[in-house]
């Protein structure tokens, strides 16, 4: 311990004196799990209408928290963050559906949801956007449930057509 700073020293102290606080009180502390990593599937991350409703919605940001809220539970909370574009100057409004699917490393779908963002937007011209936010909280997970590796994949519920669209509109950016 000749090496360590004193905060270090402290930190060691005060998690040490916690640990035999809870052994003495004849509690087991909470297990510790590794908070699964979210991600936006690319293919999923736009949607697109042009017939009556002419905009555009976009993924842009995903994160997760993890609390462990029993010795066999965790509670998870999603948030999720993207862009509402008109594509020409009128009033909007949108229920947009997300999936939000738990894959584990073998990318087996172990659960899928899903839950809608509604937005609207006044456009004066093509191009104007409203930012949208969502948590997703009370997504309880059995702890045996997560594994090292698990992922939560984030996207929009697209239609076969919408789902060809992007893959077409990626391909057709990237120069395949």
């Amino acid at each position: 311990m000749m090496f360590m700073s004193k905060i270090t020293k402290t930190f060691l102290q005060v998690t040490l004196m916690g640990i035999l606080l809870s052994a003495c009180a004849g509690e087991k502390p909470l297990p510790y799990v590794e908070c699964p990593k979210p991600f936006i599937l690319a293919d999923g991350e736009r949607m697109v209408k042009s017939d009556r409703q002419n905009w555009t919605a976009e993924l842009n940001w995903v994160d997760l928290v993890c609390e462990v809220t029993g010795p066999s539970n965790t509670e998870l909370a999603l948030f999720i963050s993207g862009r509402f574009y008109a594509n020409s100057a009128g009033a909007y409004s949108a229920t947009l559906p997300v999936f939000i699917a738990f894959v584990t490393p073998d990318d087996e779908v172990i659960s899928r949801m899903t839950r809608n963002i509604s937005v609207s937007l006044k456009a004066d011209t093509s191009g104007d956007f409203v930012s949208f936010k969502q948590m997703v909280n009370g997504l309880n997970v059995q702890l045996d449930a997560i594994s090292n590796g698990m992922q939560v994949i984030v996207g929009f519920e697209l239609s076969a057509e919408e789902l060809a669209s992007n893959i077409s509109e990626k391909k057709r950016r990237l120069g395949y």
